[in-house]
Formats: C-alpha cells, structure tokens, sequence
C-alpha cells in the first residue's frame, strides 16, 4: 500500500506539473503575441519577463523557441513587404521633394540676385548723393577760401597802411625830438 499511495502522490505531482507546464506554455504563447503585436523587439528575456516565467522555462522547451521564431519571422516578413511598398511610396515623394526644392532654390536664386542688383543701384545713388555733396561742399569751402583770402588780404593791406603810417609817425617824431635837442643847445 505505501507503493500505492507513493506511485498515487508521484502520478498527482506529474499531472500538477503537466497542469503548470501547460499553463507557462500558454503564458508564453500569449506574452508572445502581444510582444510582436506591440512591435516590441523579440528577445527571450522580454518574452520570460511579460510571460512571467524564468528565461529557463523557454530554453527548455525547443517548441516555445521555435514557435517565437516562426512568429518573429512571419512578422518582420510582413513589415518588409510594408517596408518595400513604402519606400516606392518614399522614392516618389523624395523625387517629388527635390523638384519642389529645386523649384525653391531656383526661385530664392532669383530673388538674391534681384537684391543684389537694388543692393547696387542703392549704393550708387548713396555714392553719387555723396559726391553731389561733396561737391557742394567742395563749392562751399571754395566760396569761403575765397572770401578768407580776400579778408586776408585786405588785412594786409591795412597791415601795409597802418605800417606805413607808423613809420612816417615815427620820422616825425626823430624829426621834432632831434628840432627840440638843437633849441636846447
């Protein structure tokens, strides 16, 4: 009886097994489904940690790894033809992109060198404004040398007048001083 009663608790703890086996299995399978349904990258430590099993669990059963890597690789053939159609779709919009980008370039080339002539044309009127009063200027200051000249040399003039005057002042004082010494004598 004790055989019994030990081949019955050996056959109970088995089944328990099975029964828990089967339930990580099926953890594993739904952690699975949802990992690529999220678009997670698939790796067997992110698939043990969502299934809550150890990573132990899944090397241990060839058919968990198997069945993630037909999933895996029916999934990243779907996102390759996805991949594919969207680069025809990207060559489009690229080719799409660079005319419109010419389009502008050609266009803002344009516009610089629109500015750049008004840029000149500005500057010549600024240099041209310039010299026009320069010229006045030049004028002005021609004007007013003339007439400092002028005042210039009529005060010479009056230098040479009064100079003179001074002079016949002064002979005529030697004359009355050297008239007064011979009286005196």
């Amino acid at each position: 009886m004790a055989e019994d009663t030990a081949a019955e608790h050996t056959s109970r703890l088995v089944a328990l097994r099975r029964l828990d086996s089967a339930d990580k299995t099926g953890r594993v399978i739904t952690a699975l489904g949802a990992t690529l349904d999220a678009g997670e990258s698939l790796t067997i430590a992110a698939l043990a940690r969502h299934a809550g099993v150890s990573r132990r669990f899944i090397y241990d059963h060839p058919e968990l790894r198997a069945e993630a890597e037909r999933r895996s690789a029916q999934v990243a053939d779907r996102h390759a033809g996805a991949t594919s159609a969207n680069a025809r779709v990207t060559v489009a919009s690229l080719r799409a992109d660079l005319a419109n980008a010419k389009a502008t370039n050609h266009r803002l080339n344009t516009e610089l060198g629109s500015l750049r002539r008004r840029l000149g044309q500005q500057l010549g009127h600024d240099v041209l404004a310039g010299l026009d009063r320069a010229t006045i200027d030049a004028s002005a200051a021609t004007g007013r040398l003339a007439e400092v000249e002028q005042a210039l040399f009529e005060t010479g003039e009056e230098l040479s007048r009064r100079t003179e005057e001074l002079d016949a002042a002064r002979q005529i004082n030697r004359e009355l001083i050297g008239r007064l010494n011979r009286e005196r004598h």
